[in-house]
């Protein structure tokens, strides 16, 4: 784990000042192919002392009507106090969406940012990806790259996802 320096823009600010404790979202960082995943923290000390203080697993689903939801669970591991987590729902049909996955296994390492609560103070350290996850993470979105080729990118409402998305969390429930 290694400190560095990535700087958040204004706008980017605004959006996380209002964001619950412990919720993560992806940002790009500008001026680069770099994605950071960024957190409000009750303690930073809490979480600056863990090693790793976070840890991400990828996933993929294809519902049998052929739509494809990439999961991406994260856990923070403070010192003190439990296990905190959260996991995102992908849609790599979507713009947004397929520019965070076709950047995330592109990097060796994810840079995490840790806010305070008051987003007075943060902290950024990067955390290598074990290399065997990291090729996992590549093969599992190649296939959906590759399932998907065909298929253009919108930025427009998928009620396909919605409804894949639905039957995943029955069946994952289950």
């Amino acid at each position: 784990m290694a400190q560095v320096g990535l700087v958040i823009d204004r706008d980017s600010w605004a959006v996380l000042q209002d964001e619950p404790l412990y919720s993560a979202r992806f940002i790009h960082r500008e001026g680069s192919e770099e994605i950071a995943l960024v957190m409000r923290v009750e303690e930073l000390d809490w979480v600056l002392q863990a090693h790793p203080p976070l840890t991400c697993s990828l996933t993929t689903w294809c519902s049998p009507q052929g739509t494809w939801i990439v999961v991406v669970a994260y856990q923070i591991h403070p010192t003190f106090g439990e296990t905190k987590g959260g996991i995102f729902y992908f849609n790599p049909r979507q713009i947004e969406d397929g520019e965070i996955l076709r950047r995330l296994p592109q990097q060796e390492s994810l840079c995490l940012i840790f806010l305070s609560e008051d987003c007075s103070t943060h902290y950024t350290v990067k955390v290598v990806q074990p290399p065997q996850e990291l090729a996992s993470w590549r093969h599992q979105l190649a296939t959906v790259a590759q399932a998907l080729a065909s298929e253009r990118l919108t930025g427009e409402e998928d009620p396909d996802f919605a409804i894949a998305l639905q039957e995943f969390l029955t069946t994952s429930n289950q």
